[in-house]
């Protein structure tokens, strides 16, 4: 995935969702919708949260496809 297409140059602070830091003001981060009860939640995150968050996902996936 290319994060160039969907990071967001913050026009005020946020809170990322994934290590809860915050997200200044002018910094590049990743807007992502979070599915939930229902309704569809937009999270803010780090690029690098984001990054991590994806690698880790793939890495648990390869796992359980080995152990299938």
């Amino acid at each position: 995935m290319i994060l160039n297409s969907i990071q967001h140059t913050a026009r005020r602070d946020h809170l990322c969702a994934s290590c809860g830091m915050t997200i200044r003001f002018g910094e590049r981060y990743v807007r992502d919708q979070v599915p939930g009860g229902g309704l569809v939640a937009k999270k803010a995150m780090h690029s690098k949260c984001y990054t991590a968050l994806l690698s880790s996902k793939i890495n648990k996936e390869k796992a359980h496809e080995r152990n299938i």
